[in-house]
């Protein structure tokens, strides 16, 4: 398999005319918005849609070179152009802190603010976004200081992050399989984790938990940096506690984080029973050891080639959306997908929207498995949903996290539900604990994830936290969430250093949304498959909403209540059903 993606929609290569051109036009850019003042002999409403107008192109070029960059280095981690790019990008935006700064404070001081924006058809277009930098500029600082803290940032966290990407990206790992010593990219060494030979999945947790010491200090250093410099700035700004933080840039209750928490909570220990089960199944006795988490039961090893699962998601989409297969179709036709894992790529899976050119492009690390397959599905609804989004203006595209996992959970539950539908009796085992297997990421993993980062915020405050600090925090959420299910002295204390998520300023918390996002994916499919086909237009008008409304008005376009206990309750009996299923064919076993 040779699939890799094309990047030439974008440019061609960082010495291309169009790649140069627009670093020139996004210098001009940003200089006009400095240049930008609100005259006092124009009415506010042309002031104002000067600097909307001119913001928007700004980023219609900035998301372009920062796409393009950031995507060659998601597949080249020692590609020295493309981190030197993306420091000067950053260098550069930072000069928007301090216009932006100024456009926030003036507008929050219009008294007729909502006159002036209901004036403008432009700003009406506009007037969430708008209400919205309002509603931030009560935790802003100075101009001063938020622009120093922006160009302190390409020293202190962006490169913090790329640390932790590097090292992560290029460790290479000795692994014996079969018999023979391999030297593997830590993404393929992870993947390990989903073959059906139980040896070649206790090889891999064990050569992977022996190769983290390497790099173990330098990661530790990279979470410590970042999450530093969060408490720093968050105290500074007003706010309680960086989750406070990560709820009104989610535009998410915090009752509703609490409901759905609680929920969660309370359902831990039927999870518990399918893992316990699980462990039988496989011969433990004392729960599931972390190797065997994902380990695929059943007498059929799930293999797809490439073109197999390319097939099989397009066939099976269009029965639920012929316009959703359309565009799947063409992300695989035009090369918007990048599949083979290899050394220098960064592991796991994403799928970037890119509004300027109106397409995604989407990260995978495809070894033939069917929660590959699945991903790939979950992966492609991400873009279904920059789709649905791309008559929208640049500024009106950026949703929250609680709603990005809902095109995504979306098609993937359609995908994962069509496969047990066309399986066998003996594929269908295997699916549906492979669906339960996955579940429990998104619910009980997710779950140790939100308790280790509470954790890790509550210490840092206080010093710098070690390598065994760090690892002891890990090993304790694990022990919170997973219960009796998982074997205690078989746990995966490194958790904490190959997850991406802890690695970035900007999005703390960056493990609830993905559980908020599998049981309101759930909800909205239930509702899908109630109301059939008249529910379409419904779905594509809640996606294209995202990026203009708070996550409990979007909900509220499909009558869900985010703060009633039953809608969650209701989400987590749908898992609950499968594991029941689950449970009676296990003892049969």
């Amino acid at each position: 398999m040779t699939e890799r993606w094309d990047l030439t929609a974008l440019y061609h290569d960082f010495s291309s005319d169009s790649f140069l051109q627009d670093r020139e036009k996004m210098k001009e850019m940003l200089t006009e918005l400095e240049e930008w003042q609100p005259e006092e002999k124009r009415e506010p409403g042309n002031s104002a849609e000067e600097f909307i107008k001119i913001l928007q192109d700004y980023y219609e070029v900035y998301s372009k070179l920062m796409g393009y960059s950031q995507l060659r280095l998601s597949v080249e981690a020692r590609n020295e152009e493309a981190l030197k790019i993306i420091e000067q990008l950053e260098k550069e935006s930072a000069r928007l802190t301090a216009p932006r700064v100024e456009f926030q404070k003036w507008l929050s001081g219009l008294e007729d603010r909502r006159e002036i924006i209901n004036s403008s058809e432009l700003l009406q277009e506009h007037s969430f976004f708008l209400e919205e930098l309002v509603e931030q500029s009560r935790y802003l600082l100075s101009r001063e200081e938020e622009t120093l803290a922006a160009q302190l940032k390409r020293t202190g966290s962006s490169a913090w992050t790329k640390l932790q990407q590097r090292l992560t990206s290029t460790l290479m790992i000795d692994v014996e399989i079969e018999g023979e010593i391999k030297k593997l990219p830590l993404p393929e060494v992870r993947n390990l984790a989903y073959k059906q030979d139980q040896e070649v999945r206790k090889s891999g947790y064990q050569a992977e938990l022996a190769a983290y010491p390497e790099i173990e200090e330098s990661v530790a250093a990279s979470l410590n940096g970042i999450k530093g410099e969060v408490l720093t700035l968050i105290k500074r700004r007003g706010y309680q506690s960086p989750l406070a933080e990560t709820l009104q840039e989610s535009r998410l209750e915090r009752e509703t984080l609490d409901t759905m928490l609680a929920a969660m909570k309370d359902y831990l220990p039927k999870f518990r029973e399918y893992f316990r089960a699980k462990a039988g199944v496989l011969g433990h006795e004392e729960g599931l050891p972390f190797y065997d988490l994902f380990a695929p039961l059943g007498e059929v090893e799930m293999e797809f080639s490439y073109s197999q699962a390319r097939d099989f998601i397009i066939e099976n989409i269009s029965r639920f959306s012929q316009e959703m297969a359309d565009l799947y179709h063409r992300a695989f036709q035009e090369r918007w997908i990048d599949a083979e894992p290899r050394e220098g790529k960064r592991g796991g899976a994403f799928c970037y929207n890119l509004e300027p050119i109106k397409e995604s492009r989407i990260l995978s690390n495809f070894t033939g498995s069917f929660s590959d397959m699945t991903t790939l599905a979950h992966e492609l609804g991400h873009a279904y949903h920059g789709y649905c989004l791309r008559q929208e203006s640049i500024l009106n595209t950026s949703y929250p996290m609680p709603l990005a996992e809902t095109a995504s959970i979306f098609s993937e539950t359609v995908i994962t539900n069509a496969a047990i539908e066309e399986a066998d009796s003996a594929q269908a085992f295997a699916i549906l604990e492979n669906k339960i297997s996955q579940a429990g990421q998104v619910i009980v993993d997710i779950y140790s994830r939100y308790l280790f980062e509470d954790r890790l915020f509550a210490e840092r405050e206080k010093a710098a936290l070690s390598v065994e600090e760090l690892k002891k925090f890990m090993i304790e959420a694990q022990q919170k969430a997973y219960g009796e299910g998982l074997d205690h002295d078989k746990l995966h204390p490194y958790m904490w250093l190959n997850k991406p998520h802890y690695y970035s300023a900007g999005r703390n918390y960056y493990n609830f949304p993905y559980a908020f996002g599998l049981l309101f994916g759930l909800g909205v499919y239930a509702l899908a498959r109630e109301r059939g086909e008249d529910f379409l237009t419904e779905y594509k008008n809640l996606l294209t909403a995202t990026g203009r409304n708070k996550v409990a008005e979007v909900a509220a376009l499909v009558d869900i209540d985010l703060n009633s206990r039953n809608f969650w309750d209701d989400s987590l009996s749908v898992i609950g059903e499968d594991i029941e299923k689950f449970l009676r064919l296990a003892e049969k076993r």
